[in-house]
């Protein structure tokens, strides 16, 4: 099984609570193993997420992917990611993206809760 840790701990609990249910990451990141921790995404594969201390917390499926731009966010990504509107969501995303001009481009990724650790 695939591996993804995300950035906090309370995004795993987002997770399991079934609030979170998307995120994104750079597009020249999407198709790179970054470590033992880290795969590569791909539609329709499991994915174990680990917490901050490498403890696995529950199973997810990725069910899409899509191109998004900056000046464009779409309300998918947004409620997924657990925001009020997209404006939330450019601010909790602002220095992930390392302020990001508008046509700036990355991938968003949705996916489903398949199991939890609680």
């Amino acid at each position: 099984m695939k591996r993804i840790e995300f950035v906090s701990d309370r995004l795993v609990e987002q997770i399991i609570e079934g609030k979170k249910m998307a995120s994104v990451v750079l597009l020249e990141e999407v198709d790179i193993n970054e470590d033992e921790y880290n795969h590569a995404l791909v539609v329709g594969h499991y994915y174990e997420v680990y917490d901050n201390h490498r403890n696995p917390r529950c199973v997810i499926r990725i069910n899409g992917m899509e191109l998004c731009r900056w000046d464009d966010i779409p309300e998918r990504l947004w409620k997924g990611e657990t925001n009020k509107d997209a404006d939330e969501f450019k601010a909790d995303h602002v220095d992930y993206f390392e302020d990001p001009q508008d046509d700036f481009e990355f991938i968003a990724y949705y996916f489903h809760l398949v199991t939890s650790n609680k």
